[in-house]
């Protein structure tokens, strides 16, 4: 080989030799790349399995709080429920309690109202028979004066006043069956029955105190009065005693209330000459005593605290 082929050799040998290092060069950096992004993938990928464990506990302690809330909100929707049924519970025997309460009072209402029917009924018959007298219905009132049955300080009824009592006797006796509680009454109106608690013949007289005569003072004098009438109505018509009420006990009675119960104030003669009277006093039967307190142990007992 010449010079000129040596030097071809040599210098084709240097330019094979520089490609060789170039390509090691070449693959030596792909490697540095590929370690470089495996070690940020392994680093994302350990970011990522961090957050995604943090995230995990998060959601797991928020569960757990939701399972909390949810329980404690069971509890409290038990709780309401229980507060519920029981306050329903309450309502319906309030109810049930007013119910019972009503028909009590609707029965004392009934009651009065034939009451206050009877006192026409025997206002009117006495005004047929040519006898006028006061009848306070409100109160189941009705008002003879002293003037039409005694005179003053006594307690013996003038013939006047006998003859009123007899024409009052018989008229009571036309009405008063239906209103007692007797089971053979006929003749009745329907639903009248065991009304009336009693009829009170009541003895009032004036503030005056007594200075002479029979009796020592106005309570003798207005006891002696109602006696006396009530003996003369039963001897007009002796039937009347025999009236019952609900009770089996007589409805019939008799008191004297001095000056204690006027129905005109003050100390004018006038005054007084209306307070000088005897009232017939009808009284309504009351509700059943056993049914009545029963009803108020219950409300008693509504009002209890807890």
């Amino acid at each position: 080989m010449n010079g000129a082929g040596w030097a071809r050799g040599w210098g084709g040998a240097a330019k094979g030799g520089g490609r060789h290092a170039e390509d090691e060069s070449y693959f030596v950096s792909v490697s540095d790349l590929m370690v470089g992004l495996l070690f940020l993938f392994i680093i994302i990928l350990m970011a990522f399995a961090l957050n995604f464990r943090s995230a995990e506990d998060a959601a797991e302690e928020t569960l757990d709080a939701l399972t909390k809330e949810r329980n404690v909100l069971e509890l409290e929707r038990d709780a309401l429920e229980s507060d519920q049924a029981a306050l329903t519970l309450e309502r319906d025997r309030l109810l049930a309690d007013r119910d019972r309460l009503a028909g009590i009072i609707g029965q004392l209402l009934a009651r009065d109202a034939l009451r206050a029917e009877l006192l026409t009924l025997i206002r009117q018959a006495l005004a047929a028979r040519g006898l006028e007298v006061e009848v306070d219905v409100e109160n189941g009132i009705l008002r003879l004066p002293e003037s039409l049955l005694f005179a003053t300080n006594e307690a013996e009824l003038s013939e006047t006043g006998r003859a009123a009592i007899g024409v009052l006797a018989e008229v009571l006796w036309r009405y008063l069956p239906c209103y007692a509680a007797m089971a053979e009454a006929e003749g009745c109106p329907t639903g009248v029955h065991d009304v009336l608690e009693t009829v009170l013949i009541e003895g009032h007289t004036d503030d005056r105190p007594i200075r002479s005569g029979p009796f020592p003072d106005n309570w003798a004098l207005s006891a002696a009065r109602s006696r006396s009438t009530y003996r003369a109505m039963i001897a007009a018509e002796p039937r009347l005693d025999d009236l019952r009420n609900g009770s089996a006990a007589a409805l019939l009675g008799v008191s004297g209330y001095e000056a204690r119960r006027p129905v005109a104030d003050g100390a004018t003669d006038e005054a007084r000459r209306v307070n000088r009277r005897i009232d017939v006093r009808f009284l309504s039967r009351g509700p059943d005593a056993a049914a009545l307190a029963e009803l108020l142990e219950t409300l008693e007992t509504s009002f209890v605290p807890r």
